[in-house]
């Protein structure tokens, strides 16, 4: 068994801006006494760990570190597939199950507000609000990890922007706005600046830039469709059409060795909404030849191993988990519900011998 009081004293102290003082006078000891259980030299009496956990807000074992190595590997390991499932109700139950063991990691909690903000049990997005306001109020009070506490922003920022367009929420842009307004401007994330003043000329800095221009590309190419609205249909198709193109000529010109890393949903998806596209304006010739290619695309990477390397100029050497983007994240069958339910295809380009032959080449 692993005990450390001490430190896990000393933690819970400062995560809530404590002075050893203002605890002392709480229990009613010396702030003396204090500091000696902070260094390890002493211990509280046994009656007052009751106490001392319930004023934290933690059991007597949290408090005591027992087995807090042992916790840790189990927290990291319920993270981990966490973060790699794609299904909704699997992650919902995982999630519950482990803030249940694990009520005061903030790492869980950021997840449980996610999973209430935009899981299928948000999609009554106002009945979730009061639970995860309470949330996002404990880790931006309570927690010191800027990572967690900047991502709980962001997930708040977006759910108030839904919540927005309902009528009575309670909620306006404006709350979102607030938030927004209090998060770091893009130059200041952690990927930019890693691969900006890491010292160069290592492997290291290689990975961190390798890493800064794939997620920028991800963005650049989110902000391109929101520039042109590319899910807005009122829009001009030929507007929406040269926005998505953009889009695969950015990430083929990056991407030159046919291995999409992390953008592979990214290009995929882009080649069967522009086939839809075409589809729509009438040109089936064309709406056909991209459905293609996204089905061949999603073919391509349902075949490849877990773990593959790329080859493009950009990301030679560079390794992609195709977990990244969850492990039950199956390219195929995505494309097949996209194109036979999400799509709204004409009638008149379903009825095609070609469009039904690239359906049952996905079956």
């Amino acid at each position: 068994m692993y005990i450390d009081f001490s430190e896990s004293l000393k933690r819970l102290r400062k995560e809530r801006d404590l002075t050893q003082e203002m605890l002392a006078a709480f229990l009613g000891v010396s702030f003396q006494a204090v500091s000696k259980w902070e260094r390890g030299e002493s211990y509280p009496d046994i009656e007052l760990l009751p106490e001392i956990a319930k004023y934290f807000g933690v059991t007597v074992d949290d408090l005591l570190g027992v087995n807090r190595a042992e916790n840790e590997l189990k927290i990291q390991s319920i993270i981990e597939e966490f973060d790699n499932l794609t299904d909704e109700d699997k992650k919902h139950d995982i999630i519950n199950e482990a803030i249940n063991k694990y009520p005061n990691d903030f790492r869980l909690q950021l997840r449980q507000m996610g999973d209430l903000a935009f899981g299928k049990q948000g999609a009554d997005y106002k009945k979730n609000l009061s639970k995860i306001k309470a949330i996002y109020a404990n880790i931006q009070n309570n927690c010191k990890i800027d990572t967690i506490r900047i991502c709980a922003k962001r997930y708040l920022a977006s759910y108030y922007h839904t919540l927005s367009a309902y009528e009575n929420s309670g909620i306006t842009y404006k709350d979102c706005e607030q938030i927004i307004n209090e998060m770091p401007y893009m130059r200041d994330g952690q990927e930019f600046l890693r691969s900006y003043l890491f010292p160069h000329d290592t492997d290291a800095w290689r990975a961190y830039d390798m890493e800064a221009i794939e997620e920028e590309l991800g963005l650049l190419c989110h902000s391109i469709a929101h520039l042109f609205d590319v899910t807005d249909e009122s829009n001009h198709i030929d507007a929406l059409i040269h926005a998505v193109k953009t889009e695969i000529n950015i990430l083929n010109m990056f991407y030159d060795d046919g291995n999409y890393g992390i953008n592979w949903r990214n290009i995929i998806f882009s080649y069967g909404y522009l086939g839809y596209l075409y589809a729509k304006k009438g040109n089936y010739e064309k709406g056909l030849q991209y459905l293609k290619k996204e089905i061949a695309l999603a073919k391509q990477f349902d075949e490849f191993d877990r773990i593959t390397t790329l080859h493009a100029s950009f990301f030679e050497g560079r390794s992609f988990d195709k977990h990244t983007l969850g492990s039950t994240f199956v390219a195929s069958s995505r494309v097949k519900h996209l194109i036979e339910e999400i799509y709204p295809l004409p009638e008149a380009f379903k009825s095609t011998p070609t469009f039904q032959e690239i359906i049952a080449s996905l079956k």
